[in-house]
């Protein structure tokens, strides 16, 4: 089992977190990059009832390559994006991993959407790394 704090810039939302962490990820797809702002996405997926949320984040939709819609959750006071859900993954929410406490508790297991990549984005050996989102 794995505990996580967190809380966005401003600290008006935070975050805590127990339970098991199936996924960890790098999202290099190009909706992650412009809604973080970065080369990729670091995400930790969790069941959502797993999650407490204080504050309420302000969120955005929108629909993905796989036909999907992925909702971003963000802090609208300092615009820190904190998490993402996807239609597909009913129950589950990704925590934006740079905004963790527990910095060492991430380790990303898989590389995902790399075709997106930018090309000065080194990929670690290792680590399985997928063109678009696998299976």
């Amino acid at each position: 089992m794995t505990h996580l704090t967190g809380q966005c810039l401003c600290g008006e939302i935070s975050f805590e977190a127990d339970g098991d962490v199936p996924v960890m990820a790098n999202c290099h797809c190009t909706a992650c990059r412009h809604s973080t702002g970065s080369a990729y996405a670091t995400l930790m997926f969790m069941k959502q009832d797993d999650i407490k949320i204080s504050g309420t984040p302000k969120t955005f939709s929108h629909g993905s390559d796989a036909g999907t819609t992925m909702t971003k959750h963000f802090c609208g006071t300092c615009g820190t994006p904190l998490f993402t859900q996807n239609s597909a993954r009913e129950g589950m929410l990704g925590i934006r991993a740079g905004n963790i406490k527990e910095h060492e508790e991430f380790a990303p297991k898989v590389n995902v959407y790399v075709s997106s990549k930018l090309d000065a984005t080194v990929l670690e050996d290792g680590i399985p790394a997928f063109e678009k989102m696998p299976g």
